[in-house]
């Protein structure tokens, strides 16, 4: 018996031991804020349920547009405080939610537009105030959601899918009711991004869509920070890559956004960058 109830205290230890290690392996670094970048943390009720949501606030401007940041399935919002910060430096309020359901997606998508009615509610945020110009990205499942979150907002002025992956076909289907231009900006297919299941959105988008694939890169690849246990997971990634994912994505936001020419021109010169390739409809079935 006692040998037994040995046996026992072991097994429990090992276990406890193992989701010790998982979770220090899962833990994003907490990056620096920079100092032209205010960061707060709220607790907001989204969907019913009570999440943390950080604000990266860009300084001595009145006003700036909204960018919603939304992070990958088991994910949280330290996985994206890289984008919050870099959004901030460009002008733009960025709000890294952590979303509240694990797998109802569908949920995570109404929370995503629940934030965006909150984030405008007068008087919530006056330093600066946002304005009416929105967008919405996300990576992965995170992408998955800002798809379906887009549909239900007319005035959004642009969506951006980081390596986003599809389930059930739904986004494909919602992609004729999304009015505004899209970005994705993909991985090589690979098992966590479902085989890049999300290139065939190509052919059912109403609204331009764009996607580029970023040579050699993994499905991690656009977190920032990502952590140890994501690496090991789903491929090694490198600042290089992330670097082209933040080129084109704030190219997207700041010609979407701010009306700018200069970043206009860096999407339509996509093509002739030797580190991406520009998929279209009529070869969306292709990989490199």
């Amino acid at each position: 018996m006692k040998r037994l109830l040995h046996h026992w205290r072991f097994l429990v230890l090992a276990f406890a031991a193992l989701v010790i290690v998982g979770s220090c392996a899962n833990r994003a670094p907490t990056l620096p804020v920079p100092k032209d970048v205010v960061k707060r943390t709220e607790k907001l009720v989204l969907q019913g349920r009570e999440v943390p949501v950080d604000l990266y606030l860009p300084q001595n401007v009145a006003k700036a547009p909204v960018v919603i940041v939304a992070h990958g399935f088991t994910r949280n919002r330290q996985v994206m405080a890289g984008w919050g910060n870099l959004l901030a430096q460009n002008g733009m309020i960025a709000v890294v939610p952590n979303l509240p359901f694990f797998t109802h997606h569908t949920r995570n998508a109404r929370a995503i537009n629940d934030l965006i009615t909150l984030v405008h509610t007068p008087g919530h945020l006056t330093q600066p105030a946002p304005s009416d110009a929105v967008a919405i990205m996300g990576h992965s499942a995170g992408g998955y959601a800002a798809v379906l979150a887009a549909s239900h907002e007319k005035h959004l002025r642009c969506w951006i899918g980081l390596d986003p992956v599809d389930f059930g076909d739904h986004a494909l289907k919602t992609l004729p009711s999304v009015q505004s231009p899209g970005l994705m900006l993909l991985a090589e297919p690979g098992a966590w991004n479902r085989q890049a299941n999300a290139v065939p959105w190509l052919n059912h988008a109403a609204a331009p869509l764009t996607a580029l694939r970023i040579h050699h890169s993994t499905h991690c690849d656009s977190e920032n920070p990502s952590t140890p246990l994501a690496r090991f997971v789903c491929g090694e990634t490198a600042p290089e890559r992330l670097a082209i994912y933040e080129t084109y994505a704030l190219a997207m936001l700041r010609h979407h956004l701010f009306g700018d020419a200069a970043s206009a021109d860096v999407l339509k010169q996509a093509a002739q960058d030797h580190k991406v390739s520009v998929l279209t409809a009529p070869d969306a079935t292709k990989t490199d």
